[in-house]
């Protein structure tokens, strides 16, 4: 019984412990967490939850291509390039242009 009592005892005074350092704790885990990221980017390790891009590293010194339908400028990696030489940025701005209803053209007035 005495053995009972003590240990309730201190795993009374364990968890106030715990419950007034919490914050304390939890500000040190986030600390810990922005440590790893700085060295896994420094490390050149990419996040598990962004897909892999094959080239990604090439872009950097490839010639840029604008985009037929929408102007947008992108690398020729990631060109959908058609055998006439026109260039889209995605299929579904190759398949907007081929749309009539998106092929009007603006007046000058």
């Amino acid at each position: 019984m005495k053995y009972l009592l003590l240990f309730a005892l201190l795993a009374a005074v364990l968890f106030l412990l715990y419950w007034r350092l919490r914050p304390y704790i939890r500000g040190l885990r986030r600390f810990i967490g922005v440590v790893r990221e700085i060295r896994r980017v420094r490390g050149g390790e990419r996040p598990a939850d962004l897909p892999r891009r094959p080239g990604r590293a090439a872009a950097a010194n490839e010639k840029l291509l604008r985009c037929a339908a929408c102007g947008t400028w992108m690398p020729t990696s990631r060109a959908v390039t058609l055998r006439g030489g026109a260039t889209y940025c995605s299929h579904t701005c190759l398949e907007r242009s081929a749309d009539p209803r998106h092929t009007a053209h603006k007046s000058a007035s």
